[in-house]
């Protein structure tokens, strides 16, 4: 065993803890982005065809467009 090895600091308490939950958080992440994701399809359609002309878009563009609003605010 060389000195380096008896010197090294231990992985902090916080660590450990932390890449324990880490799949947790990734699982707790997707599974809320995917709630947003399906809320926001589910209003854009309802929308009429007179607000999506407003905003910009038509019924066939509102998956990109949802796609693309979500993942700004990352």
């Amino acid at each position: 065993m060389s000195f380096y090895e008896l010197d090294r600091p231990g992985v902090a308490l916080a660590d450990r803890i932390g890449a324990f939950f880490a799949p947790v958080r990734a699982y707790g992440a997707g599974f809320v982005r995917s709630i947003a994701y399906a809320r926001m399809m589910r209003v854009m359609y309802e929308m009429d065809d007179r607000t999506l002309t407003r905003i910009g878009i038509k019924r066939a563009d509102i998956p990109a467009y949802v796609d693309q609003c979500l993942t700004r605010d990352l």
